[in-house]
């Protein structure tokens, strides 16, 4: 066994140790596996911001760069929005949370819609979209353990090795565990992304800016709009940045997280937090990601650049280190989704439609038969190897995208009504199938999940004007709105 396999398996170890902490301060409950039972500033900075993150940050934004150059840099849009929204939205969700006892957004959407049509529909298409999502951080980890060991340990069983872990760390710790262990992968990641690049950029060339300029005299291109493969254009950069931006924020591994703030200091000074984390991490990437096209111009799987240039340009031990904080970024994205799933089908179908009378440790215990099954389901499509990670970032995100308008238009506009929410819903997603999977075309060059969000938008708008304003969403905006007035 090499170097790398041995910091990598001692690096897993202690997880599972912080896992088995975690376990044994949790109350066993249905609500402290959902929501942790009240998280501080540190832990829930980290914890959102590593979620956020995942094995896109050390695979697949490497591997976009690679490809098609400095179109990605745009990429700080993406993530300095995520934090200010966490606080804008997260703020209002926290205090509903607080005053009905909401565990989670489609727990929401169904009371202030008064319908459990709304609610099914938001739970289903979460749930749905979450799968490859998860599925990509176990593509992350499979490459990442085949690089490390050299090819012995073939992507398959990378891939069963990640699913395994992320059940064990979920099904011990809950929403806890995920949060204390992702809080410590929070810190390695960032350390590794930042240094990691910084190494091999400074042990190749005299500074940052000679990595540019030999990228540049290598392959011009590179340096272009819309890049070497034509994909970087206008269309798709505000594609990528409106869908991934908010479609993110609709995930249940995001929105559980507007629950779990002590109170409402903990969650301003985490959103604040989290801009710098999020924006902060990628500093060095355009520039590590471009020089790998001058020193491994040939290699095989574009997302693997990064830890490959790790392994071939820094000591071992510093490598695998460093590519430990990979294996982190995908493990605090994948246990806090397939947490966040099973927390979901627990409160708001289980308890809602299968058992109403079930008590708070029958939930937990579905939430936790839950992990196994959605873990199962999410490697059987990693093994498929459907695509690049950022496309796979792109797809996940535009099935959410669509319930944006049902879900903030809730939060401040008293119009809004359920028929508005159950049809917007349903054309954002008819959109972007036919767009994505049956037409195959992006219409005037943006993409599906774009025009999946503003159809939802305009019938959202649209319905909402013709049909009868609800009482309770009227009820809700209002008590919203009285409790930030006096509440600065």
């Amino acid at each position: 066994m090499n170097t790398g396999m041995i910091i990598l398996i001692v690096y897993v170890l202690a997880l599972l140790a912080l896992a088995f902490y975690a376990w044994k301060r949790d109350k066993k409950n249905i609500k402290d596996f959902a929501t942790g039972g009240g998280l501080g500033i540190f832990v829930l900075t980290l914890t959102f911001s590593a979620t956020y993150h995942s094995a896109y940050a050390f695979m697949g934004a490497g591997g976009f760069v690679f490809k098609n150059g400095i179109g990605w840099w745009v990429n700080g849009l993406w993530t300095v929005l995520p934090g200010v929204l966490f606080w804008v939205w997260g703020r209002r969700f926290w205090f509903l949370g607080k005053k009905y006892n909401y565990c989670s957004v489609a727990d929401y959407a169904s009371d202030v819609y008064q319908s459990h049509t709304v609610g099914i529909l938001v739970t289903i298409i979460t749930m749905v979209f979450t799968i490859p999502y998860v599925a990509m951080q176990a593509i992350g980890c499979s490459y990442i353990f085949t690089t490390m060991s050299g090819g012995t340990l073939s992507y398959t069983v990378g891939a069963l090795i990640f699913m395994i872990l992320m059940i064990i760390l979920v099904w011990m710790g809950g929403m806890k565990g995920v949060a204390i262990t992702d809080a410590a992968q929070g810190v390695f990641m960032w350390i590794g992304l930042v240094f990691g690049s910084l190494w091999i950029v400074r042990n190749n060339f005299p500074s940052v800016a000679a990595a540019f300029e030999a990228a540049f005299a290598n392959n011009p291109e590179l340096f272009t709009l819309p890049g070497p493969n034509g994909v970087c254009t206008m269309q798709d950069w505000l594609s990528r940045w409106i869908v991934i931006t908010f479609g993110m924020m609709m995930f249940p591994h995001i929105t559980l997280r507007f629950f779990a703030g002590k109170n409402l200091r903990v969650l301003k000074w985490s959103a604040v937090f989290s801009s710098i984390y999020l924006t902060s991490i990628y500093i060095f990437t355009p520039a590590v990601s471009l020089a790998g096209t001058v020193l491994m111009p040939d290699i095989a799987v574009a997302d693997t650049i990064f830890p490959e240039l790790l392994l071939k340009y820094t000591p071992i031990v510093f490598a695998s280190l460093i590519i430990s904080g990979a294996l982190a970024a995908a493990m605090s994205t994948g246990d806090s989704q397939l947490h966040a799933v099973s927390a979901l089908i627990s409160t708001d179908v289980y308890k809602k439609y299968i058992n109403k009378n079930a008590d708070e440790a029958k939930q937990y215990k579905v939430a936790k038969i839950c992990v196994l099954i959605f873990g199962v389901i999410s490697i059987i499509f990693a093994l498929l190897k459907p695509a690049m990670l950022s496309d796979i970032l792109t797809l996940s995100n535009a099935g959410v995208g669509a319930l944006v308008p049902t879900v903030i238009g809730g939060l401040y506009w008293k119009r809004s009504t359920k028929a508005a929410a159950i049809s917007s819903i349903i054309a954002g997603e008819a959109i972007m199938v036919l767009f994505t999977f049956i037409l195959k075309v992006s219409p005037l060059g943006f993409g599906a999940g774009l025009w999946s969000m503003f159809v939802s938008l305009v019938v959202f708008v649209t319905v909402s004007l013709l049909t009868k304003p609800s009482e309770h969403v009227s009820e809700v905006v209002d008590s919203i709105n009285k409790y930030f007035a006096v509440v600065k």
